[in-house]
């Protein structure tokens, strides 16, 4: 045999040597004998697979276990950087047995904030379509691109597209355009400071330029204690202005001027409805004017959600205007500038902390909350801290669902260097052989 030869018969024992020494590492015993096969897929692919904290690959990979040495637990751990860790337990296993996990992994969810706003104000939020209340409101987003939407009635629809980062607040301001076309009334009165009614409504005390719906009659009703009644009916123009001078005529009735702390309280003379109080300031008292009233005893109720109904009676005589002031008492006091947090995790019993304080295990609601920002902190045994920065806003309620992710499985361990050594032993053995038969 040539030298040639002996070379290529040597590098072929090299290769049927090495290779099965680097294709398989026997679970459960030595390598030889009898095996069975554990199949591993996951959606996404490329995750990391762990049996009974060893490293195996990447999903799709296949797990050799040799049944004829000790056998062993087969715990199965699929890991992926942004989602949380698939497990699966197996147990032992024997001979010829395949065996399949095949892993969905779920993203982890990770929240920032909308903080929207609309001028005017009221306007509906959607967003990605859902209904989440009235602006001004925060809204608990994913983080990622979302479609924001307004509407109000009159106005035309707002459409808008943030992206939010985790943990980050982003600001929504929208300024609706009105959808329908608009005139004004012009209103004085002599003497001034009347109230301004608009189809019943009350608008504004004289003198003052109201904006009304143009080519639609209007009724303009003014009310001065102390003087009759002034009703006209006007049609205003698209961009046009109608101006009204009322004279306004003593007569014989009597008068209320209302004023109520806090302001937006219902009134109701002798049982029928008035209208509700308007905002006032310690500088600047802004009654409501309530009349014609016959001279004699009136019933007067003012109510207002939140507060103790009042009730008063007040006897006026012909001609006379009778000011009241009432301040309203709250029916169950609450600190202002205050917001709720409802908090729950998965697994529960987690300890929960704002601002580094503890306060309580999920899950767990408080009412307590000062408005702004706040960290957020939950830690269970077995699982990594969970912590966010939270915007909050007074009386809203922010609501968080969380789940907690395991601790993470140990690191991929490094490759054995035993294949690579042998190969190198084998390369020097055959060199060793071809030197001797020189």
């Amino acid at each position: 045999m040539n030298k040639l030869h002996l070379v290529l018969v040597l590098l072929v024992a090299v290769v049927m040597l090495t290779v099965p020494a680097a294709a398989e590492v026997a679970l459960g015993g030595s390598v030889g004998g009898s095996t069975a096969t554990i199949s591993v897929t996951s959606s996404p692919s490329g995750a990391s697979v762990y049996d009974a904290g060893v490293y195996q690959g990447t999903t799709p990979c296949n797990i050799i276990v040799h049944t004829t040495g000790t056998p062993i637990d087969h715990d199965i751990v699929i890991s992926k950087n942004g989602y949380y860790d698939y497990h699966q337990y197996i147990g032992t296993v024997v001979t010829d047995q395949y065996i399949t996990v095949n892993a969905v992994l779920t993203p982890v969810v990770q929240t920032g904030y909308l903080d929207v706003s609309s001028s005017p104000s009221g306007a509906n939020v959607y967003i990605d379509g859902i209904y989440k209340g009235t602006a001004p409101l925060v809204v608990s987003v994913d983080a990622g691109s979302h479609s924001v939407r307004l509407e109000k009635p009159g106005y035309n629809t707002w459409y808008g597209t943030y992206s939010v980062s985790a943990g980050k607040t982003v600001q929504v301001a929208a300024s609706l355009s009105a959808s329908v076309t608009y005139g004004y009334i012009n209103v004085h009165s002599y003497p001034s400071a009347a109230d301004v009614y608009i189809d019943g409504n009350y608008r504004d005390d004289t003198p003052a330029v109201i904006t009304v719906t143009a080519g639609t009659a209007h009724e303009v009703k003014v009310v001065h204690s102390g003087y009759e009644v002034y009703r006209q009916t006007v049609t205003v123009s698209s961009g046009s202005t109608v101006s009204i001078d009322a004279n306004l005529v003593a007569s014989g009735d009597a008068y209320i001027q209302l004023a109520s702390y806090p302001a937006g309280a219902a009134v109701y003379v002798d049982g029928s409805y008035c209208g509700n109080t308007g905002y006032s300031s310690s500088s600047s008292v802004n009654y409501m004017h309530i009349g014609p009233l016959s001279a004699g005893t009136h019933s007067i109720m003012l109510k207002k959600d939140g507060y103790n109904t009042y009730t008063s009676t007040v006897t006026l005589s012909p001609n006379e205007v009778r000011t009241l002031s009432v301040t309203l008492t709250p029916t169950s006091p609450t600190p202002s500038g205050y917001s709720s947090l409802s908090l729950s995790s998965t697994p529960s019993g987690a300890d929960v902390y704002v601002d580094n304080v503890f306060r309580g295990y999920t899950p767990i609601y408080l009412s307590d909350i000062p408005a702004g920002q706040h960290t957020l902190l939950l830690q269970h045994t077995g699982y990594n801290d969970w912590t966010e920065y939270v915007s909050f806003t007074s009386d809203y309620t922010v609501e968080k669902d969380v789940t907690m992710s395991p601790t993470s499985v140990p690191p991929a361990p490094t490759q054995s260097p035993f294949p690579v050594l042998a190969f190198v032993g084998l390369i020097g053995f055959a060199a060793f052989a071809i030197r001797r038969m020189n």
